[in-house]
């Protein structure tokens, strides 16, 4: 996908998640544009599958990565039940660790959840 619009993650009210490596770089395969808001880790992450006759496997991908966001979403939401959509978003985006260029940037978004 590399630095192309993919919906719906480029929808203005979903919360664009990448993939970073275990060195916290970009991963090869990530989508990366000025609506990515976030990433997390998407390479090499364990996850159940039904490959062969393993119970276990590793994964790569996005669909690795938003898992991470969805739950530290989920764990605002238990905490404060009365916050908003966009007081979730904002703590997501304000407590991001800040990678690559300063602030948001295209690779990396507001950084790592």
């Amino acid at each position: 996908y590399g630095h192309y619009l993919v919906y719906p993650a480029a929808y203005q009210d979903v919360i664009s998640v990448g993939a970073v490596d275990d060195k916290k770089r970009i991963a090869t395969f990530s989508t990366y544009n000025t609506y990515v808001d976030l990433v997390a880790p998407g390479v090499e992450i364990m996850s159940l599958g039904i490959k062969s006759d393993q119970s276990y496997l590793l994964e790569d991908g996005t669909s690795m990565a938003a898992p991470h966001v969805a739950g530290v979403a989920a764990l605002l939401w238990s905490h404060f039940p009365s916050a908003t959509v966009d007081q979730i978003r904002s703590a997501l985006t304000a407590s991001a660790q800040d990678l690559g260029a300063c602030g948001k940037d295209r690779h990396y978004g507001y950084g790592m959840v």
